[in-house]
């Protein structure tokens, strides 16, 4: 049974549907579907990683060029 909490169902259904990968095991297609439409909406996700609990953040285009940095989903460890 799925939970009462709408997030969790979301989770669960972007979760269900996965492929292989051969750097990173198993993808979730959800996830990726995701991702691919935020980028086509003119946003990527960029995590930093602050003491091993990851931050994300959602920039735009136009927040990544005034930043300098790539306009592409990534993570970043910070030190």
């Amino acid at each position: 049974m799925l939970a009462k909490n709408r997030t969790e169902e979301l989770v669960f259904h972007l979760m269900r549907s996965k492929k292989k990968s051969f750097h990173f095991g198993e993808i979730s297609l959800g996830v990726i579907k995701l991702l691919d439409s935020l980028k086509e909406k003119g946003f990527v996700v960029q995590f930093t990683v602050k003491e091993g609990v990851p931050e994300p953040r959602i920039l735009s285009k136009e927040e990544c060029d005034a930043l300098g940095i790539e306009f592409e989903h990534s993570i970043s460890m910070d030190k």
